[in-house]
């Protein structure tokens, strides 16, 4: 009798081993990290910006910036993953004090930081072979998009716009993703020296003469052509990158939570757009 009773208990504890972890994904890069390292079926929820075919089921807890301790409790997760966007601190604090262990990820907008991010949810989630893959992936992508800007010979000024219903010319600095994204393509950000998002002057503006305009898809969908949004924003029509009408479009979700999979993504893309003559070196697949 003991002899089974033991054989029970020993079979419980390997089932309890087995299990996975309820895992609730706050942020469009993270929950793409989490996908790539084949962690998806853990997942329990998903914030508004993972939108993703792989987790499309799943419930929404909201904005990530916004999240509610009652409703993550509801799930009984056992790890909250996000950037150092999500919150607010109070939720996390009263989460972890509920015996969620919550990790914050780090943001920075650099490549190597993606790069340790992945080794870092690699070693927490038992993925670490998933984790050495994609890197290798990765550093293939990010060094053809180095050797590719070494090749350009007249680099373009390309400014990241926020569209808004006020009219005012937002423009992202150094410290942004959108920064990252548009460096890696090769383009050269007029508001470098900004600081994270600031509103421009008129004067600013154009004497920072973009040669291209870049904007998300999600603001994008209010305008729909080129001249529409000039109309809205007759300053543009002042730059080259209005008379030529050189605006281009990101996947806005690339820009959440820092540099992501997807900000590598629209880099290449981007890259082949703003200098074609090197797309047959890019896997823009």
């Amino acid at each position: 009798m003991n002899r089974v009773l033991v054989s029970a208990c020993c079979l419980l504890l390997s089932f309890t081993s087995m299990a996975e972890d309820r895992i609730i994904s706050a942020g469009a890069s993270v929950t793409e990290l989490l996908i790539a390292l084949d962690k998806q079926d853990d997942l329990v929820a998903v914030d508004v910006t993972s939108r993703y075919p792989a987790v499309a089921k799943l419930p929404v807890v909201g904005y990530h910036r916004q999240l509610s301790a009652e409703g993550l409790l509801s799930l009984a997760p056992d790890i909250l993953i996000g950037s150092s966007e999500m919150g607010p601190q109070s939720t996390l604090d009263l989460l972890s004090q509920s015996g969620v262990d919550v990790m914050v990820l780090p943001t920075e907008t650099t490549t190597e930081n993606l790069l340790d991010t992945i080794t870092l949810l690699g070693n927490k989630l038992d993925r670490k072979s998933q984790a050495t893959q994609l890197i290798s992936q990765l550093d293939r992508d990010i060094t053809t998009l180095e050797e590719n800007n070494l090749k350009i010979k007249h680099t373009k000024k390309m400014l990241f716009l926020l569209l808004n219903d006020k009219g005012t010319y937002t423009a992202a600095g150094s410290n942004t993703t959108a920064h990252s994204v548009m460096t890696l393509a090769g383009a050269a950000n007029p508001a470098a020296e900004l600081n994270s998002y600031q509103a421009l002057s008129a004067e600013a503006f154009l004497a920072m003469a973009p040669d291209s305009i870049l904007v998300s898809g999600r603001h994008w969908q209010k305008y729909q052509d080129i001249d529409t949004l000039i109309a809205a924003m007759p300053l543009l029509a002042e730059t080259p990158a209005g008379r030529n009408k050189a605006i281009y479009v990101i996947d806005g979700s690339a820009l959440i939570g820092g540099l992501g999979l997807n900000s590598i993504e629209q880099a290449k893309q981007l890259q082949g757009k703003l200098y074609p003559n090197l797309s047959t070196t890019l896997d823009l697949n």
